[in-house]
């Protein structure tokens, strides 16, 4: 080989050694990759998707049925009516109750978006107080926590993970969650604790209001076909009452709210 070629070899070589034609590896691109999701954030956006954006059936519910009322030293028995307006304008809760026996009325309550008022033929004693004056005697809800407690929707959902505990159970059934978040009712904080079913369409089986500055406390339990156990608890008062309907359902046709306060009774002050 003369010593032209061999310098045409070695500068070739040079020249695709500097350049890497031959060998180059590929440079490895490192895709960036969203972290997982927590459990968390999945509960989050379920609870949003299912409730947040729930359309009721009707603007109006009824149910009729039989209630059963037990508060420290004393349980009874009672015809329980239950009216609700789910109207954007006009949230109104009805609630009617009567002897089991007769039918005679011993009590009527309403509850409006500013207001609740009621009276107890029993005792002869009527109620008239701003809705805001409700978490005085222990029940830190407004009109629409009602309606949801009653309807057995959540009376707030969480609005981000931060403080949110999340659990997994089984009632042997079926898979749960129980998810417990912190929301504020006026100027009080709290914290509500939702049981529900992990399958979609989740279904909501008990939730729980608790409010620990005024030492109060509020759970519904759901059982099937609208039955429903309430307890509440507050300074100075506690009960629960277990509704059996006969009778429930969403109507479009508009419901009567009859209420009048009867005169010459006491005013319950609190």
């Amino acid at each position: 080989m003369n010593r032209l070629s061999l310098l045409f070899l070695t500068a070739m070589s040079l020249l695709l050694a500097s350049c890497g034609a031959w060998r180059k590896t590929p440079k490895e691109i490192a895709l960036d990759t969203p972290p997982p999701r927590s459990n968390e954030a999945i509960v989050l956006d379920a609870l949003n998707a299912q409730f947040d954006a729930f359309e009721w059936e009707a603007l109006y519910y009824r149910a009729k049925g039989s209630a059963q009322v037990d508060y420290p030293g004393s349980s009874q028995k009672a015809r329980l009516e239950i009216r609700l307006s789910v109207d954007p304008e006009a949230p109104l809760v009805w609630l009617d109750i009567a002897d089991p026996f007769v039918g005679l009325k011993l009590a009527r309550v309403q509850v409006d978006a500013d207001s609740v008022q009621g009276y107890a033929h029993i005792v002869n004693k009527v109620l008239a107080e701003p809705i805001s004056r409700m978490a005085d005697a222990g029940l830190p809800v407004s009109t629409w926590d009602l309606i949801h407690l009653l309807t057995a929707q959540p009376i707030a959902l969480p609005t981000s993970v931060v403080g949110m505990n999340l659990t997994a159970s089984s009632d042997g059934q079926q898979t749960l969650w129980t998810v417990r978040y912190p929301v504020k009712r006026g100027e009080y904080e709290g914290q509500l604790t939702l049981v529900l079913t992990q399958e979609a369409p989740h279904r909501l089986l008990s939730q729980e209001l608790r409010v620990d500055a005024i030492q109060a406390q509020a759970r519904v339990d759901y059982g099937t076909a609208g039955s429903w156990t309430a307890e509440f608890k507050g300074s100075g008062m506690e009960g629960r009452l277990v509704f059996e309907p006969s009778q429930e359902g969403w109507q479009a046709a508009s419901l009567s709210f009859p209420f009048t306060l009867p005169s010459g009774y006491a005013r319950v002050e609190f």
